[in-house]
C-alpha cells in the first residue's frame, strides 16, 4: 500500500485528479499550500491506495503531456495500513511496486560513500576469514551486510529503464565491492599465512542454476513491496563475493593449477551475468510496460 503526494500548481489538480481516478483510485485529498522558494500558491493531491493503484497512478502523471512542463514534486511512501471502504483483497495486493519507488531504492543502496566502503570491507575481512579457517559462521555473517545484490539490479533495471546513469552508478559500486573483497583476501591472508581450508566451491552449471534461483527471486521482490530483498541478498552476496575474495587470498598463499583459477573466474563471471539476466526477464514479466521519463525520478 501506498501514499503518492504530488505539489502541483492549482490549474493542474483537475487533470491530476483525473488521471488519479481513471487508475482506479477512489478518493484522492487536496490541500491549499504556499511553497517558499518559487513564492507560489500550490495544491497537494494525496491519494492513499493499493500498489498497484499507485503504480498505475504514478506512471499516468510522469507521462501525461499536460503535466510534463508543470513545476511539481511527486513523493511516493509506503504505509502500513490503509482503514477505507476498499476491499482488502484489492486494497492490500503487493505487486507492482511505483518504478520510481525501485529507482530510488536501488540509487541510494549504490552510493558509494565511506559507510559504503566501510560495509564491503568488513564484510570482506570477515568473507577471507571464514574462507581461509573454512568457518561457516564468519561466512554467514559476512554475507548479511556484504553489498553486491542491490548494485546487480541497480544495472539490470537500468538496462530495462534504459537509464544510464543507474546503470553506472550500479556498475561503479559493484567495482568497488569487487575490488574491496579482493583487497580483503590479500590483507587477511599476509597476516594469517594460509593454507585456505575452504573447499565448497560450485562448478560452472552448478553455479548457473544456484544464481537463476537468486536472479528469478531478486528480480520478482523488486516489482514487489512485500519482498524480503535482504534475504535475498545473503544469498548473492556469498554466490558472488566468494570468488574475488578468494582470488586475494590465493594470490598470497599460492595459486591452485590454471585450470582451477580459470575455472572459478568463469563461475564468477556466469554468476554476476546470471543474476543480471534473470532479474532482467523477471521484472520484465512483472513490469511489462516501459519506463518513465527521465526528469520525473523521485
Amino acid at each position: 500500500m501506498h501514499e503518492i503526494r504530488a505539489t502541483i500548481p492549482p490549474e493542474h489538480v483537475a487533470e491530476a485528479t483525473r488521471l488519479a481516478m481513471c487508475a482506479g483510485i477512489e478518493r484522492v485529498t487536496v490541500t491549499e499550500v504556499f511553497v517558499h522558494g518559487p513564492e507560489a500558491l500550490r495544491r497537494i493531491l494525496s491519494a492513499e491506495t493499493s500498489t498497484p493503484k499507485a503504480r498505475a497512478f504514478v506512471e499516468a502523471f510522469l507521462n501525461s503531456p499536460a503535466l510534463s512542463a508543470a513545476d511539481y514534486t511527486l513523493t511516493s511512501r509506503e504505509v502500513r495500513a490503509i482503514l477505507s471502504n476498499e476491499p482488502m483483497e484489492s486494497l492490500t495486493r503487493p505487486m507492482g511496486e511505483p518504478l520510481p519507488d525501485v529507482v530510488r531504492d536501488l540509487w541510494q543502496l549504490s552510493h558509494v560513500t565511506a559507510s559504503y566502503v566501510g560495509r564491503a570491507a568488513g564484510g570482506a575481512v570477515l568473507l577471507a576469514t571464514g574462507i581461509i579457517d573454512n568457518n561457516p559462521i564468519a561466512i554467514v555473517v559476512a554475507a548479511l551486510f556484504l553489498p553486491f545484490l542491490s548494485q546487480v539490479l541497480a544495472v539490470s533495471v537500468g538496462v530495462r529503464i534504459k537509464d544510464r546513469q543507474l546503470i553506472m552508478q550500479g556498475a561503479r559500486a559493484l567495482l568497488v565491492s569487487t575490488g574491496l573483497a579482493l583487497a580483503a583476501g590479500v590483507v587477511i591472508a599476509s597476516l594469517s599465512g594460509g593454507p585456505i581450508l575452504f573447499d565448497g566451491f560450485k562448478g560452472p552449471l552448478s553455479s548457473f542454476g544456484i544464481s537463476a534461483v537468486i536472479g528469478l527471486a531478486a528480480g520478482l521482490s523488486v516489482a514487489d513491496d512485500t519482498g524480503r530483498r535482504y534475504l535475498i541478498g545473503v544469498a548473492a552476496a556469498v554466490q558472488l563475493a566468494i570468488f574475488p575474495t578468494w582470488l586475494g587470498t590465493a594470490l598470497i598463499v599460492g595459486l591452485p593449477s590454471q585450470d582451477i583459477v580459470g575455472e572459478r573466474l568463469f563461475s564468477f563471471g556466469i554468476n554476476i551475468l546470471t543474476i543480471f539476466l534473470v532479474a532482467f526477464l523477471a521484472y520484465a514479466v512483472m513490469q511489462p510496460r516501459g519506463g518513465v521519463r527521465r526528469h520525473a525520478a523521485i
